[in-house]
């Protein structure tokens, strides 16, 4: 079995831009545990082996975290998706956004896992994570070669991430958890829910 060297494999591209409307903060600067939502991914990140960490849509204070512009401006995730890609220099990236800090560790493993086992037949496939029956566009890997696929998607006009990913093919993980563990923390209510299912693992 040949082994990965996951430091120049992938990257960790972390969406955090929006206008946060509903939470009516910024969701990157909120905290879990003791980070905040992007530290705690970042971390995340780190601990399965990713090095390489760049930020969409936010300014990190963090020295080690490369924080990229949108090249195509009011284009959703997919014009963060873009710009990150294009500054990368690993063939892959883990995607992640910066609203689901309490996804667990070892499910981040698991899709790296699942991914190194993929590539090696699948190269050019992005890996997304799948549960409850739903699939997660914006938590899985993508090959940063799909850069030019995405910049001719949304050189005119926003689009969903769907849009890409049914015109280059996919292929799904599925992950069996609680559903608050991938749930977005995108409204106050959802933020205290989430509190409180951290004081409970707490207490």
């Amino acid at each position: 079995m040949m082994v990965i060297d996951r430091e120049d494999t992938y990257s960790l591209l972390l969406l955090a831009g929006g206008h946060s409307r509903r939470m009516g903060r910024d969701k990157a600067e909120l905290h879990y545990g003791h980070k905040t939502f992007a530290d705690s991914l970042i971390h995340k990140a780190e601990t399965v082996g990713i090095r390489k960490k760049y930020l969409s849509g936010h300014a990190a204070a963090d020295f080690g975290v490369c924080c990229i512009p949108d090249i195509y401006r009011e284009r959703g995730p997919l014009g963060g998706i873009h710009a990150c890609m294009c500054a990368m220099d690993t063939p892959y990236c883990l995607v992640l956004p910066v609203d689901v800090p309490q996804i667990p560790c070892h499910v981040l493993e698991k899709l790296l896992g699942s991914h190194e086992e993929l590539s090696a037949r699948d190269r050019k496939y992005p890996l997304l994570l799948k549960h409850s029956g739903r699939v997660e566009p914006l938590i899985g890997i993508y090959p940063t070669e799909m850069a030019g696929t995405v910049e001719t998607a949304i050189k005119e006009a926003s689009v969903s991430v769907f849009h890409v990913l049914e015109q280059w093919g996919y292929r799904c993980l599925s992950v069996n958890l609680p559903d608050w563990q991938l749930d977005n923390i995108n409204t106050p209510e959802a933020y205290q829910t989430l509190l409180t299912h951290q004081e409970g693992r707490e207490g």
